[in-house]
């Protein structure tokens, strides 16, 4: 586990290739070689090893050798950067302890501390695969060796090495060894295992041949150069007979041989050399060379474990000084087919943590990556962006109740990513390439709504419609049932979103739950989080608990925000006890696998998959995002990475329904709390109601709320003294703040019940004052700025509106501004499930409808109103879920309105239909189109 994330090494890492490209690739050029005349298979055999690599999988194989190994002396010198030189001596089995051994160690540097990772799977892989342990031969085992690379690979967390290995004469070797002092050879220290400069190299230019690097000089240990083409499968790049095969690298110097090296080809010019002169020079030299290693090279101690598997690969631990290398041999002079080597060499990564590189490779395929989350829109945010929406083409699917994951493909090999970047591997698939798929996880199964990257190319600056476009042209047979298809709807309009929400329970897999949906605009970015909308089918908020508080993040929340029932807070509490006493330092031995990390264990344990157990102490640990902003020109850079934080205490983590106060359940998936900014944006969706319910065809919120800003954007543009004319159940009563007093004048003693408890709760009701009386009979003393009658014109008719103005325009010295339903803009009746809104009588033949009741005192008094041209017509309105229910109201046309106002000397200064919002139906779309407002003034200076 990472401390940082990337770690410091994912800048260097290079696009990953297939494991089967890299051993066909590793194979044909054996053959080439082997084909080759001057190529002989006695004298040289090739190893293919992959080795681990440290900076990515730490393992401690201490214990595991300590039961069974060999120790031996290591003498190593590099030639150069291919070439090394290794003679193996003093090789003891069973080793014997030394209480000095082990006492030091090496502190992991900050920017790459991992821990020793669990070898347990590994362990077992071993068992089960293994033919026989090979250990006790190595026994009083000695060799001297030559080591050519030929070619590096990096695949995964192995470092892949084809070599060709020589064997050199060890006659002198094992004379000097039994002459000369054991404790004086291990004791030397002139130089350093790998550094050439003090070894006497003279000795070499005593001969007439030097020891040259078979591989082409041009090679750098560069992948992107062994699989380019024009410099690599061009056989000339690795097979030259000038500088490979016309060398002393591949000659074996043992005495026995016979002369058909190029030795010959070097000295034909040199005939009267008899081959027992050129045998007795070389002998000589690698003589001089073998004891130079032994003089000046100080050995390294190792102790070693090696088995043969079944499937005839050789598998070495081995462990010196501070470090643990883990070796597989696939090859010495040994074939195996690329899919045994793939298979084994995939189950061992597998059975080891790889997490380190899978992090660090998905910031190299995406640098400075972070989970971006929708945001829970409120009325206002889906009133500003509904026509951006529309116009851009936007995108609605299922929200999943389900876990946020990643999935990285790489190859073959899929991988799943957590949001605190926990690493599993999921399976081998078909697909052959590079992908990175942005999901919700359910049951064993990954349902993606978005790909971020794909192939050669980062798909995060690319729109939404772009990325989900190459997201359903990819084959999901390929990914083993693992991945399935989501049901992402494209849409134009409001209505194929209605659409949508009346089929959102019949899924084609209705075992999937769903408990919201995801609206997306289509031209968004994977950047872009604040064009993604979460709409729940209920707003739920996770907090944390510490058994008397609730917290966002660091943000204190007041129980009263929460506003949980006793009962409720009560089984919060009672949970909070069961999840403090599992934790506590009593309970540890009880815990299942206490001795290991407990962050890999699965859902259906207990305890969090984000807590480990330490020194007898429960510790939970998150990656905290940092984020740093490096103003270049002309754009800003900004840098991403994660710090690992471990605290004592593991979060109890509560889910709140904050629309009807209730308490859901613990969060045992979660190590945070939601922000501060995401409580506040969920608690608002709370209060105006926002949930999927209100894009059926039967909700009226978004057009109440539409109504409502309307009225808002007109209010926000005054200040003073308001007299607010049929105030009703006071829901303008938060548009008012900018207002020093406020005058709200209300017959119904009803809605005035309504309207005290609303202003006993609002922070400006010492601005606010009540007169229960009809505008036309109230008496006015003071002078207001501003007076407003917002849709209670319609229950007044001309008369009304007549008598309103002779009694108030003398305390009005500014703006009057009305909002109506403008008779003259009616078109046709509506009748639908959200709205019904009709005219009571057919004016072309003076004639009730069967609308009204022609026994109530409602049909008389319309009667007498129509009759006396009081009003153009009676409508009837209905609106769902809201208080306007079963209402009659006055028909009145602008014209008349006007002229009454200007009669009174009032100025029009703006008058205007409303805009239309686009997420509304056709009932509501033409409902709206009936609203007229006007501004007028009494006030010389307008």
């Amino acid at each position: 586990m990472n401390s940082f994330i990337p770690s410091i090494n994912y800048s260097s890492l290079e696009k990953q290739n297939s494991l089967f490209d890299i051993l066909e690739y590793i194979y044909e050029q054996i053959n080439i070689i082997k084909s080759n005349s001057f190529f002989n298979d006695k004298i040289c055999s090739f190893e293919l090893e992959f080795r681990l690599r440290r900076k990515y999988v730490n393992i401690d194989l201490k214990d595991f050798l300590n039961e069974n190994s060999c120790q031996y002396s290591e003498f190593s010198y590099n030639e150069n950067s291919k070439t090394r030189y290794r003679i193996i001596c003093n090789s003891t089995y069973p080793c014997t302890e030394n209480e000095n051994e082990n006492e030091t160690t090496i502190t992991p540097t900050p920017q790459n501390e991992f821990q020793f990772m669990d070898i347990s799977k590994f362990l077992n892989y071993l068992e089960i695969n293994k033919d026989q342990e090979i250990t006790e031969t190595l026994n009083n085992h000695m060799e001297y060796t030559k080591k050519i690379t030929m070619m590096t690979f990096y695949y995964f967390i192995f470092k892949i090495n084809l070599s060709i290995e020589v064997l050199l004469d060890s006659s002198q070797i094992k004379r000097y060894l039994k002459i000369e002092d054991k404790s004086k050879i291990e004791s030397k220290s002139i130089i350093k295992s790998g550094n050439s400069k003090n070894i006497k190299i003279e000795i070499l230019n005593q001969s007439n041949y030097k020891y040259e690097n078979i591989t082409n000089k041009n090679d750098n240990n560069n992948n992107d150069s062994i699989f380019n083409k024009e410099s690599v499968f061009n056989n000339d790049s690795i097979i030259n007979k000038d500088s490979v095969f016309n060398n002393d690298n591949i000659i074996n110097n043992d005495s026995n041989l016979k002369t058909e090296s190029k030795y010959i080809e070097k000295n034909k010019s040199e005939k009267e050399i008899t081959e027992y002169a050129i045998y007795k020079e070389m002998n000589d030299i690698d003589a001089k060379f073998s004891l130079s290693i032994l003089k000046y090279i100080t050995p390294i101690t190792k102790k070693r474990r090696s088995f043969m598997m079944k499937n005839g690969a050789r598998i070495d631990m081995t462990v010196f000084d501070d470090k643990n290398q883990l070796e597989i041999e696939i090859m010495n002079n040994t074939y195996l087919e690329n899919d045994n080597i793939m298979n084994m060499i995939h189950s061992i990564m597998v059975s080891l943590d790889c997490s380190n590189f899978i992090l660090d490779y998905l910031f190299f395929l995406m640098p400075n990556y972070e989970f971006q989350k929708p945001i829970t829109p409120s009325l206002d945010i889906l009133y500003k962006e509904a026509k951006n929406l529309i116009n851009d083409t936007f995108y609605v699917a299922a929200k999943t109740d389900g876990f946020r994951r990643l999935i990285i493909i790489i190859n073959n090999l899929m991988f799943s990513i957590s949001e605190n970047f926990r690493v599993e591997y999921i399976c081998q698939t078909k697909a052959d390439f590079h992908m990175v798929l942005d999901c919700e996880y359910l049951d064993g199964i990954f349902i993606p709504f978005d790909l971020i990257y794909y192939n050669e190319e980062d798909l995060r600056h690319k729109s939404y419609s772009d990325r989900i476009h190459i997201l359903n042209a990819i084959n999901f047979e390929e990914f083993n049932k693992k991945i399935i298809k989501k049901n992402i709807t494209k849409c134009s309009s409001f209505s194929e979103l209605q659409n949508f929400i009346i089929s959102f329970n019949k899924f084609e897999n209705p075992s999937i739950p769903n408990d919201g949906i995801i609206i997306t605009n289509g031209q968004s970015s994977y950047y872009d989080n604040i064009k993604v909308y979460k709409i729940k089918t209920r707003n739920t908020v996770d907090l944390q608990f510490n058994g008397r508080y609730f917290y966002a993040r660091d943000h204190l929340i007041k129980k009263s925000t929460v506003n949980l029932p006793f009962s409720e807070y009560k089984e919060v509490c009672l949970h909070y006890h069961k999840h403090k006493k599992f934790y506590s330092t009593k309970n540890i031995k009880d815990v299942p696998n206490n001795k290991n990390n407990n962050r890999y264990n699965n859902k259906n344990n207990n305890n969090k998959t984000n807590t480990e157990i330490t020194n007898n102490k429960f510790y939970c640990y998150y990656y905290r995002k940092q984020v740093e902003m490096i103003n270049d020109v002309p754009t800003k850079t900004r840098i991403v990475t994660y710090h690992l934080v471990r605290e004592k205490k593991v979060p109890f983590i509560v889910e709140i329904n904050l629309d009807n106060n209730s308490f859901v359940k613990e969060r045992k998936d979660k190590y945070t709390s939601n922000s501060i900014n995401t409580f506040n944006s969920i608690l608002i969706a709370s209060y105006q109601k926002v949930n999927i319910e209100i894009f059926t065809p039967s909700s009226t919120v978004l057009m109440r709320k539409y109504h409502n800003i309307i009225k808002q954007n007109i209010l926000h543009k005054y200040k003073g003294n308001l007299l607010d004319i049929g105030t009703g159940n006071g829901g303008d009563l938060h548009k008012w703040k900018n207002f020093r007093k406020i005058v709200c004048v209300e017959p119904d003693h009803e809605k005035i019940k309504v309207l005290k408890e609303r202003i006993s709760k609002s922070e400006i009701r010492n601005r606010i004052s009540i007169l229960q009386n009809t505008i036309q009979n109230v008496e006015l003393k003071d002078i207001y700025d501003v007076a407003t009658c917002f849709f209670a014109l319609n229950d007044f008719t001309y008369t009304n509106i007549s008598r309103m103005l002779s009694n108030i325009s003398k305390n009005i010295n500014g703006i009057f501004c009305l909002i109506f339903f403008d008779y003259n803009l009616f078109k046709d009746d509506i009748d639908s499930s959200s709205i019904t809104y009709k005219q009571c009588i057919q004016t072309e033949i003076n004639q009730f409808k069967d609308i009204i009741d022609r026994t109530s005192c409602i049909y008389l008094l319309s009667s007498l109103r129509y009759a006396h041209s009081e009003c153009d017509n009676i409508m009837y309105i209905n609106i769902t879920d809201s208080y306007v229910i079963n209402h009659y109201e006055c028909a009145i046309n602008s014209i008349r309105v006007k002229e009454i106002f200007v009669k009174y000397g009032f100025k029009i200064l703006n008058e205007y239909n409303v805009d239309l919002f686009p997420f509304f139906d056709k009932s509501q779309i033409s409902y709206t189109s009936n609203i007229k407002v006007i501004e007028f003034s009494n006030n010389k200076e307008f």
